[in-house]
């Protein structure tokens, strides 16, 4: 049975401190041995006049009343309940009107459009003891860190049935089912995380998750809590972390939602100025109640501890660090703000090796930065400055490049202030935005051998990386969250070729250390600029590990360059070991003599040339002694 509801409990929570109150509040099973007895229930909403529990167990009637407990606590206990039954609660508010809520922190939910809440008994356990052994230690500074970023439901469909006209009838893999597929494709091609789009119950499928109505229930849409878990686990089991994306900024205004939760504004600010989200059509987390810091840090904890997610991706900071995402010092909502570092502060004293990953679009100092130095306490940042100015360069002709050159090198500039990973998610191939591919300037054939440059600059670009799914074979239209990825493309040998030259460029960055070693400190150890001609539209840097040296050489023009110079210590070899464009030629080598070398590198392409170890001549035996 859960463990009642103390004055500490209720202390804490107001005090915005508590950090598990999944563990007092929602339905909770109770057995003896394996047998179901039923379920105890547990909700706050302290300005009701009364709450009852309706559900199929007593046809959706109004006859089984919640006990208050004082301080806004209602319980109940009901016997022979069984498990996935659904139910929800019926709020009395003081003026009269009956309000019918999902519970806040429900575990599992009905199948949209249906909105109720479901008991739920959870019998996963887990088998990746070792995983998160060795997670404790994790630290992903010096370690090649590549995110793979999945929307569930599109990433691949299931064909069920056709319809009249024999069109498919398309339906969601289970979360099981998922588990082999999205498995084997991440292993073949060498990520480290994948990082899943909201997985919250929401009740609509065109938000993509980030309008919630179940925080605590992961949606019914792919199947059960426990399958879940089991995705989870079988991704620790081949060697690959999990990101949850999370949304501690606003909620869905649906009626079963939080929204007025008691008849009054209970989780939301006081006035509609502030709640009022209008940009998304949501309702904004008042972050400086207790209540609702109490509620998001233990949902945090939730996910963490009951499921064994390895890092938290946090939505759209800079509208938690500024009201109305208004960038101005001014506009700083210190109460979000003090809220965000105990959320940071919470996750690394109690899950060591757990990634907190901001995606901030905001000049905001020290996100990256410790607590006890003053900063927010992330882990990594996403890096939208270099995103945008990229993408930007790239959808210009070539013959007005030179006038945009900052836009490849500014990143640099900036690059040692934060942890930053580069990211090309699911916001850069939606809303009219083009994939990718269609994004670079010029015809069919020259956007690819584009993209193939620009996710080769991508990769060997001082930062850690993030890809949604599809970028990896060139996906061509943009992404719709109705409908699965276009697998079919990979058929068609231009993105069979990319397909494979994605997967041989992430396998190099993993297996290369020059290209993650020194991420963050790029200028001390790990980067060095070798030659910027804005005139050429030509790019070329050295990254270094501690035993090795790569040059990356980006032919961002469309004329292939005859005899680039290339200022390099003197008598240093390299060798190719990529091109973007083709395979490499095995012979092919730069050899610097009076500290120049001299390069011919093809229109739109990009090589990567390893630098040849002297090796040390062998010391001559000595001679054995006579007998």
């Amino acid at each position: 049975m859960t463990t009642p509801f103390s004055d500490l409990d209720l202390y804490y929570m107001n005090a915005g401190e508590h950090t598990s109150l999944y563990e007092k509040f929602g339905a909770h099973v109770v057995k003896k041995g394996n047998k179901i007895l039923g379920y105890t229930f547990c909700v706050y909403a302290p300005n009701a006049q009364a709450v009852y529990l309706v559900g199929d167990f007593n046809n959706w009637q109004e006859d089984t009343p919640l006990t208050h407990q004082g301080d806004g606590i209602y319980t109940l206990y009901l016997e022979g309940l069984p498990s996935q039954a659904s139910y929800k609660y019926v709020i009395l508010t003081p003026d009269g009107r009956k309000l019918y809520k999902a519970d806040p922190y429900g575990q599992f939910s009905e199948v949209r459009p249906a909105t109720a809440s479901k008991t739920y008994n959870s019998r996963y356990a887990f088998k990746d003891a070792i995983w998160m052994y060795d997670r404790i230690s994790y630290d992903f500074k010096e370690k090649p860190l590549s995110i793979y970023e999945v929307h569930l439901g599109s990433w691949k469909q299931k064909v069920v049935n056709k319809d009249e006209a024999g069109a498919q009838i398309s339906n969601f893999y289970n979360y099981r089912e998922l588990a082999p597929l999205l498995i084997e494709h991440v292993l073949e091609n060498k990520y480290t995380h994948i990082e899943l789009m909201p997985l919250m119950e929401h009740p609509l499928d065109a938000s993509w998750g980030y309008q919630i109505t179940g925080y605590y229930s992961p949606t019914s849409r792919y199947g059960k809590p426990d399958d879940l878990k089991y995705l989870i686990d079988q991704c620790h089991q081949a060697g690959i972390g999990v990101i949850l994306d999370w949304v501690p900024i606003h909620f869905c205004r649906d009626a079963q939602g939080l929204m007025q939760f008691d008849g009054t504004t209970l989780y939301e600010y006081p006035n509609e100025r502030d709640w009022d989200n209008s940009q998304w059509g949501t309702v904004n987390f008042d972050l400086g109640k207790g209540l609702t810091r109490s509620f998001l840090l233990s949902n945090i904890h939730y996910w963490l501890k009951e499921f064994h997610f390895d890092g938290i991706r946090v939505d759209a900071l800079s509208y938690l660090l500024y009201w109305r995402g208004e960038t101005e010092d001014s506009k700083i909502n210190q109460g979000a703000v003090d809220f965000i570092k105990r959320v940071n502060a919470l996750v690394h004293t109690e899950f060591k090796g757990v990634l907190m990953i901001a995606e901030d679009s905001s000049s905001y100092p020290g996100v990256t930065h410790d607590l006890a130095d003053g900063g927010l306490g992330f882990d990594l940042k996403w890096d939208l400055g270099w995103m945008n100015d990229t993408n930007k360069y790239f959808s210009r002709p070539s013959i007005y490049r030179r006038f945009h050159s900052k836009e490849i090198t500014f990143g640099m500039f900036y690059n040692q202030n934060e942890h930053y990973v580069l990211p090309l998610s699911h916001d850069e191939v939606v809303h009219g935005k083009l994939s990718i591919v269609e994004k670079m300037n010029g015809n069919y054939e020259d956007q690819f051998h584009q993209a193939r440059a620009y996710y080769s600059f991508f990769f060997a670009h001082p930062g850690k990386k993030l890809l949604f799914m599809g970028n990896e074979w060139g996906h061509i239209r943009e992404w719709h969250e109705y409908t699965e990825m276009d697998w079919v493309l990979k058929l068609y040998p231009i993105h069979d070729a990319f397909y494979q030259m994605m997967g041989t460029l992430s396998r190099f960055y993993h297996d290369n250390s020059a290209l993650w070693q020194y991420d963050f400190q790029a200028y001390d150890k790990g980067f060095e600029w070798t030659k910027i001609s804005e005139e050429a539209n030509f790019f070329a840097f050295r990254r270094f590990s501690d035993d090795q040296e790569l040059l990356i050489l980006n032919n961002f023009n469309d004329q292939e360059l005859y005899d680039v110079v290339l200022d390099l210590p003197d008598k240093n070899r390299y060798k190719l070991v990529f091109s973007s464009n083709s395979l490499p030629t095995e012979h092919f080598e730069l050899v610097a003599t009076d500290g120049q070398a001299k390069v011919t590198i093809p229109r739109y392409t990009t090589f990567y040339l390893e630098k040849v170890k002297e090796e040390k001549p062998k010391k001559n035996p000595k001679p054995k002694k006579k007998a």
